[in-house]
């Protein structure tokens, strides 16, 4: 029952966001492991336990050379050259086209530059890669939030939480959200 809540709840998420008609990711055992294991944590210690290991495990896209690109873009970042970041980010895309982490980070570096169209597009490229990818989920309903559509925020909120229950960022989404859209504000 779970997993159609999942299935349905991401579903949901992807069509608030126009991504459709994608081919599903490569099956990852390792990851879909850490989801099973994510799902049914019993608390936010073992949740946070598991969420930092599927971080782990976003964070290399299994070539040397990406993983260097996304390192150095991050490093621009920090320095405060965005165009650099991305150029970073682009390259690594075109080397390794299947991996969601670079267009996770270009959502980051459109949402901080209040670029929320193109952070909403390249979470889209996100979840069509990796649909599991909570934190783009989240990241997706605090844009959402800010362009005052609460009823999609809400919804991407909700989405996140299917996938990781414990995700406190989403969590406090829908506390914040739930009154507001379902009408039970005092």
């Amino acid at each position: 029952m779970r997993r159609l809540v999942l299935s349905l709840a991401t579903a949901l998420a992807l069509a608030a966001c126009g991504v459709s008609g994608h081919a599903p990711p490569r099956p990852d055992p390792e990851l879909d492991a850490l989801f099973t294991q994510l799902e049914q944590a019993p608390d936010d210690t073992a949740a946070s336990r598991v969420e930092s290991k599927i971080w782990t495990h976003w964070a290399d896209s299994g070539s040397p050379t990406v993983n260097i690109l996304v390192e150095r873009a991050a490093a621009a970042e920090g320095t405060g050259d965005t165009q650099l970041a991305l150029r970073f980010l682009e390259q690594a895309s075109d080397l390794a086209p299947t991996y969601a982490e670079p267009w996770n980070r270009r959502a980051n570096l459109a949402y901080r530059a209040h670029d929320y169209s193109g952070a909403i597009a390249a979470i889209q490229e996100t979840l069509k890669r990796e649909p599991r990818h909570f934190g783009a989920l989240a990241g997706l309903g605090l844009i959402y939030e800010e362009l005052g559509q609460n009823r999609q925020a809400l919804q991407a909120f909700r989405a996140a939480l299917a996938i990781h229950p414990h995700y406190e960022i989403a969590r406090q989404g829908v506390r914040r959200l739930e009154p507001k859209v379902e009408g039970r504000e005092a």
